[in-house]
């Protein structure tokens, strides 16, 4: 009785260090201009903790005036996610 009992403890507690290391990025376009892709790249994030946003300045703008960029050739975002107790979500812009 106690090898089962260790041994369910066992499966429990690899299960529990399984799920604290799960995570999920996911990379999607959201809009292509007509410029040409440059050299130049732009990024702003926002963070979302226990569902409170701690950051929250995502936006093509801000990623374009990060980047240094006038003319935005294209638009991604790039979406990470760990146990939906963290999320951060990033634009991505690229251009001249």
């Amino acid at each position: 009785m106690k090898s089962i009992k260790k041994t369910l403890l066992g499966i429990c507690a690899a299960s529990a260090l399984a799920l604290t290391c799960a995570s999920c990025s996911s990379y999607r376009p959201i809009a292509a201009g007509s410029g040409t892709v440059g050299e130049k790249r732009g990024e702003a994030s926002s963070v979302n903790v226990l569902g409170f946003q701690l950051k929250s300045d995502n936006t093509m703008l801000k990623a374009a005036q990060n980047g240094g960029i006038k003319h935005i050739a294209t638009v991604d975002q790039q979406f990470f996610t760990f146990l939906g107790l963290y999320t951060t979500v990033t634009t991505i812009v690229t251009g001249d």
